[in-house]
Parts: C-alpha cells; sequence; structure tokens
C-alpha cells in the first residue's frame, strides 16, 4: 500500500513540475511580448534610428572585466556571431529578455558559433554596491554566459545605448549585420544569428 501511495505522490510531484514549467514558459514569453510592444512603435524607430553605431559598421574594440574577474576584449571573438547586449538589472524589457538569451546560449549559441556578451552598464545600477546587485542578478537567472561591467561607462559612451536594451548582431568579420533596440526572444536570436555569416 506504501508504495502505491509513494507511486502516486511521486505522480503528483512529477505533474506539479511539468505544470510549474509551463506556466513559466507562458509567463517568459508574455513578458517579452509585452517589452517588444512597448519598443515596437514606429515613433521609437525614428527616434533611436540616429543614435548610437549602425548597421554596416566595425565595433570599436573594448576591454573590460567580466563578473567572474576575467579581462574580456571585443576582439577576442573575432571569427565568432557576436550577440553584443546591453543591459542594466533595473530594466524590465533586460528582465524579460534575460531568461530567452540563456536558452538560447545553452541551446543554439554553440552549434551556430555564437557568443553572447552582455555588457552591463554598471555605471547606471541605481544602487551602491553595483556588483554584489549584477552578482545577485546573475544567479537569480542562472546565467553563464559573460557579462561584463561597464564600470566607468567607456563602452556604454562609445556604443550609446539610447535606451535598454540594445543589442548588435556583429558578424564573424567584426561587422554589425543588425542593431535591435529593445527586447528579444530566443526565435529572434536564432533567426538574426543564422542570417549572419
Amino acid at each position: 500500500m506504501s508504495k502505491k501511495i509513494f507511486g502516486m505522490a511521486l505522480i503528483a510531484l512529477l505533474l506539479g513540475i511539468v505544470v510549474v514549467n509551463i506556466i513559466r514558459d507562458t509567463r517568459d514569453n508574455s513578458e517579452i511580448k509585452e517589452a517588444q510592444d512597448q519598443f515596437n512603435s514606429q515613433a521609437a524607430e525614428e527616434i533611436y534610428a540616429e543614435e548610437g553605431l549602425k548597421e554596416g559598421q566595425v565595433p570599436p574594440d573594448f576591454e573590460l572585466p567580466s563578473l567572474d574577474g576575467k579581462k574580456i576584449r571585443l576582439s577576442d571573438y573575432k571569427g565568432k556571431k557576436v550577440i553584443l547586449n546591453f543591459w542594466a538589472t533595473w530594466c524590465p524589457p533586460c528582465k524579460a529578455e534575460m531568461p530567452h538569451m540563456q536558452r538560447f546560449y545553452e541551446t543554439k549559441a554553440g552549434s551556430q558559433n555564437a557568443e553572447i556578451i552582455a555588457v552591463n552598464l554598471t555605471y547606471a545600477e541605481r544602487v551602491s554596491d553595483k556588483r554584489s546587485k549584477v552578482e545577485t542578478f546573475r544567479n537569480e537567472y542562472k546565467l553563464n554566459f559573460p557579462i561584463l561591467l561597464d564600470e566607468n561607462g567607456d563602452a556604454g559612451n562609445t556604443y550609446r545605448p539610447i535606451t535598454i536594451p540594445t543589442t548588435y548582431m556583429i558578424d564573424t568579420n567584426g561587422v554589425i549585420r543588425k542593431k535591435i533596440i529593445g527586447p528579444m526572444d530566443e526565435e529572434i536570436m536564432e533567426r538574426l544569428v543564422s542570417e549572419m555569416d
């Protein structure tokens, strides 16, 4: 009798896990859709089209410390397709985008010769212990792609992301192929990366 109860409890637990994952995925997708809708107006595209770097340009190289204490240069990734993302922990669209970036990184990046470099605009974080805030965010979202800390605004001032998230899709030759203002989902990332050389 106890084996039967244990088996039923195990089945109930597994069903609960499946339901929680379905709810989480649905919530993630609705959050990204809502965040995308905020940025899809024609007016926003016209306002920001002239700001920062443009498609077809070679982005300036930079060196920033990673959250893990390594010095990383953009040029370290020449020969790879790079998703260069500018973000902050307090940004709701960034929060909506991060689970999609992590899933892309885990499931598709390696097979598509792609890398994600997430530049946290640390100088713009709204807390005194900025590094700790970024570490907490990384742990909460279970992120394992490189997170760089722009503590002095060096990359931010060069790339001028007027709104965040802003992402530059850089091809294997080091040329910006697409600039995305606002959040992306996993499907968009996969499509844009597959379109690049």
